[in-house]
């Protein structure tokens, strides 16, 4: 088990390798993300932000990102991920998928009933910003599972020879009281007995050193408490390199998702750091607009000098006097600038910066009102495609970590169904079924649309040619590729029954068509036999 001055040692180890990122992210925080500037200094609580900002493209573009995210990846009104075995035929089977149907209505409800959605807004926002967002997830006693976001400033991370980060540092200051409340008295007195404290400053802001990282193999499972699970746990002060919680984890209790990130680093790089350049530019151009803008409006004076009695005034109605007899005057100094100019020019600079920021790909809506409903559909699907590749990064660092994280604490309190045999000893698989993922597998529904367009011809000159498309197999592949429940989707077995029962039922009508056929003969027939004939 590490000591304090080791997880200090280790944690000045990381500090070094973050500080020409402290930099950047300061440059792109004052343009993009004023409310989390303080990268470099602390900031004093309720100080304004926006004393260097005279265009707010960057921050609305960076919001637009940010509410298309978790609209696209983690709706709150929509199913978003599905859980299969990766075998089509156990998935198929009745049991299984409801089974599957339930833990993943069980995880929505669960996550819908948390404060998920607040929290993740905050990632989405920082991976915008700053390329790099942490998410934390811990267990709670009320809501089953709580998420903490903190921001970037706070956290030095490491990676393992996989590239995965496995290793989370966070720094942050807390006052006395908080850390009565989270660490218990007997903590809180050890802390204010070292500090000297007196029991009125519990407002005495202390830093404080939350550290996670992999277990030595031959330190876990050495306790079967949280001391001896696979993800050690140890909160340090730093004040006094006084260890508060010694602690673990049985899996990795951060989501650290980046939105790109170049081989050799470790931290990510995002819209904003590609883009800066245009946005620092933007900023310096509309202040200089609005400074020729003023000129204009408000146009400096030029006096002569003699002959005017001085102060000179230049409100409304205001009355200034000059000596009789002269032909000297008050006139304005006309500048004959151009903010037309100026601004066209910006427009070109904002819409390079909405480009790296996707909005034309979150812009679903047209302003064609010539277009069809198919027409708008296609072209939605066809944008939403393009962010795949964006986000395929967030499904690996973000989505299934952290779905694997809340499956894991609602197994653990017995929150799920109880499995059916079917699924003993196999291990699940996230699927994901979010807009952008069935826009991305949309096309394959095209393509079965677009393969029945062609084969028409041929089907109406020769029907047997429709013995070689599988209908059922046609229909259970669309449901998959729109991702409708499990609930209206019928089984194999089900479906042989309830195609014997209606055959049965057409034989049924059949042989009693035939029944009454041969009654209303014998009908028919009776009288002639009486008549001899």
């Amino acid at each position: 088990m590490a000591t304090a001055k080791q997880i200090l040692e280790r944690y000045q180890s990381v500090v070094s390798l973050r500080t020409n990122w402290d930099s950047h992210w300061r440059d792109v925080a004052e343009l993009v993300l004023p409310r989390k500037d303080n990268v470099f200094f602390t900031t004093t609580r309720g100080e304004k932000k926006h004393n260097l900002l005279f265009d707010s493209t960057a921050i609305q573009t960076n919001d637009l990102l940010a509410s298309a995210l978790q609209g696209m990846l983690t709706n709150p009104t929509t199913i978003w991920f599905e859980m299969a075995t990766g075998n089509p035929a156990i998935d198929d089977l009745a049991p299984v998928r409801l089974y599957l149907q339930q833990v993943v209505e069980r995880m929505i409800d669960i996550l819908n009933n948390s404060n998920f959605h607040t929290e993740m807004h905050e990632v989405y926002l920082d991976l915008g910003c700053f390329g790099t967002g942490t998410l934390c997830i811990e267990e709670d006693d009320k809501f089953v599972v709580r998420f903490k976001s903190f921001p970037i400033h706070q956290a030095w991370i490491a990676e393992n020879n996989k590239g995965q980060i496995d290793t989370v540092f966070r720094k942050y200051r807390w006052d006395a009281r908080r850390i009565k409340q989270e660490f218990g008295e007997k903590v809180f007195d050890q802390v204010m007995k070292h500090k000297n404290f007196k029991r009125s400053l519990l407002e005495e802001q202390m830093d404080v050193l939350h550290a996670v990282f992999p277990r030595e193999e031959e330190e876990t499972n050495l306790d079967k408490g949280p001391k001896g699970y696979p993800w050690a746990s140890y909160y340090v002060l730093i004040d006094t390199s006084q260890m508060l919680k010694v602690s673990g984890f049985k899996e990795f209790p951060f989501c650290v998702p980046r939105w790109s990130k170049i081989n050799d680093e470790i931290y990510g790089r995002s819209p904003a750091m590609k883009a800066l350049p245009d946005i620092q530019m933007v900023n310096e151009m509309m202040r200089t607009v609005i400074r020729s803008a003023q000129k204009i409006v408000d146009p400096p004076l030029q006096l002569p000098d003699d002959g005017v009695l001085l102060p000179i005034k230049t409100t409304p109605n205001a009355v200034n006097y000059y000596r009789a007899g002269t032909t000297d005057r008050i006139e304005p100094l006309l500048t004959q600038g151009r903010p037309d100019i100026g601004m066209d020019m910006i427009q070109d600079v904002r819409s390079t910066i909405r480009d790296a920021f996707y909005v034309n790909q979150l812009q679903l809506a047209e302003d064609n009102p010539q277009m069809t409903a198919t027409e708008v559909l296609q072209r939605t699907e066809e944008k939403m495609r393009l962010l795949g590749p964006v986000l395929a990064r967030q499904q690996f660092e973000l989505l299934r970590p952290l779905i694997d994280r809340v499956y894991n604490i609602m197994e653990r309190r017995e929150l799920l169904p109880e499995a059916p045999p079917e699924l003993a000893d196999k291990d699940l698989q996230v699927k994901y079924s979010s807009p952008i993922a069935r826009a991305q597998r949309a096309t394959e529904s095209g393509n079965l649309l677009r393969m029945v367009q062609v084969s028409e011809p041929i089907i109406m000159a020769d029907p047997k040619v429709l013995d070689v498309i599988d209908g059922d197999k046609w229909v259970r592949e669309a449901a998959k590729i729109f991702a409708l429940p499990q609930q209206v989707i019928r089984s194999e077995a089900e479906v042989e029954e309830l195609r014997g029962a209606r055959m049965e039922a057409q034989q049924a009508t059949i042989e009693q068509d035939q029944v009454n056929q041969d009654a209303e003969n014998v009908k028919k027939v009776t009288p002639l036999l009486k008549e001899g004939r």
